[in-house]
């Protein structure tokens, strides 16, 4: 789970967009309506899904449009990446040309927030029961004691394990549970069989989330879900130096296996066995399948030391954009927002992509399931709500995201980790500080 495509372009753009709205005060465009030559509504959504998840979103958008044949057209259009889509989102706030619906990932969830230009979800009308939202996943989707956005295809971190390396190598599987158990459990697997005992690819996720599973904030205060926003990054306290020399120290002696920044190619040496234990997305569920592995495998919560810590929901939402559209292509949205967001549609993306299902009735109701999807259905059902697991909330964190991976980069290639977290936290420090002086003097962004 890269997010990093296009942050440096993101940032310029945003500046800029910042500077202009001081001038003009983001005046709001003339409400648009697009209907189509049958007078449905047509509602404009962009989104970044690819691969399996692609397929799945446009049986859904289909399938919609079908049942709602005469009213609604949903038009979905990919707009690459993530970063991609938000660099076109952003640099589109001043023509105005902007999506009724905007599909984001976690990474963007501040900057929609802070730029005003949505509807909060729960504000666009009734037919959806918010509280049936998985805790965790409403947990993290509520900004300003709102749901902002409706949660689409989530994901969280599961831990893949070879079970046979493991019983081979005399580990535990309940040693797992700590970050120091896994640690350790990775260093007698690398002495005891000569492969590596881990693999994660380097993306700046695993560092916001390692963080959270030890119970820390990733940003202060309280990772922005209080009454102020997040002044800095927490990236030089002695529990994360402390975490980040120790994984430094395994990647020297081969206990990790680095494998650059591709999810694809830590997935690759896990199946290959040449890692018994591999931290990737739950979206990734189904790439293990595909590869077919000739072992005995399962899929553990990712480790959690504190009674708060725990694994932070990624992967993305569904945003209903105000900014140049009429009430009634908001009503329209609202139809498929909560479309998305039922039972039946989440129980489809979860058998057909790997995403986890939002809702706890979905979850339940799920059958035939394999040990290793009732292994990531039972993380996200244990996840504790708090601040920690609600992720930093910093419109900041796309620019940030990017310094601290590359900290974790260096760490794996050699480098000192308190040097590079110590370098990473001075660039984020000033990326947030930016950030904030741009929102607080702007009406939005």
């Amino acid at each position: 789970m890269v997010f990093s495509k296009g942050t440096r372009v993101i940032s310029m753009i945003t500046a800029a967009t910042m500077a202009s709205c001081a001038l003009t005060a983001c005046a709001p465009s003339t409400p648009d309506e697009k209907t189509n030559a049958d007078g449905e509504i047509v509602v404009d959504m962009w989104h970044s899904a690819s691969g399996a998840a692609n397929q799945t979103l446009q049986e859904i958008v289909s399938d919609f449009n079908e049942s709602h044949e005469g009213e609604i057209e949903i038009n979905a259009s990919y707009q690459g990446g993530y970063g991609d889509s938000i660099a076109k989102f952003i640099s589109s706030v001043q023509t105005g040309e902007l999506p009724a619906l905007m599909q984001a990932n976690d990474v963007q969830t501040a900057w929609l927030y802070d730029s005003k230009l949505s509807t909060p979800a729960e504000d666009l009308g009734d037919g959806y029961d918010f509280g049936g939202l998985v805790d965790a996943v409403q947990n993290y989707y509520t900004i300003d004691d709102k749901i902002q956005s409706m949660p689409f295809m989530v994901s969280q971190p599961g831990m893949y394990v070879n079970d046979d390396v493991l019983e081979d190598a005399g580990v535990d599987p309940d040693s797992l549970d700590s970050m120091d158990g896994l640690l350790d459990a990775a260093e007698k697997i690398h002495d005891r069989t000569g492969m590596a005992g881990l693999t994660f690819h380097n993306t700046g996720w695993w560092v916001e989330e390692f963080q959270a599973a030890a119970g820390e904030f990733m940003c202060s205060p309280e990772n922005g879900t209080g009454a102020n926003r997040p002044k800095e990054f927490n990236l030089d306290s002695q529990t994360t130096i402390d975490l980040w020399s120790r994984i430094g120290e395994l990647y020297k002696s081969g206990a990790i296996h680095n494998p650059g920044s591709g999810g694809d190619a830590s997935n690759g040496a896990f199946i290959a066995k040449k890692a018994g234990i591999m931290i990737n997305s739950s979206g990734n569920y189904g790439n293990v399948i595909d590869g077919n592995p000739s072992f005995n495998w399962s899929i553990h919560s990712l480790p959690s030391g504190t009674k708060n810590g725990g694994a932070v929901p990624g992967g993305n939402s569904l945003w209903a954009i105000k900014e140049g559209h009429s009430e009634r292509t908001q009503e329209a949205a609202w139809e498929f927002m909560k479309y998305v967001g039922s039972d039946e549609v989440q129980q489809k993306i979860f058998n057909e992509t790997g995403y986890l299902p939002t809702t706890s009735k979905a979850a339940e109701e799920l059958n035939d399931l394999t040990p290793q999807q009732q292994g990531l259905i039972n993380q996200l059902e244990d996840t504790p709500s708090s601040q920690i697991t609600a992720g930093c909330k910093s419109g900041a964190l796309n620019d940030a995201r990017t310094s601290y991976e590359s900290a974790m980069s260096a760490i794996a290639n050699g480098a000192d980790a308190k040097d590079e977290m110590t370098r990473a936290k001075k660039k984020v420090d000033a990326s947030i500080e930016n950030y904030n002086r741009r929102a607080e003097n702007t009406k939005g962004l």
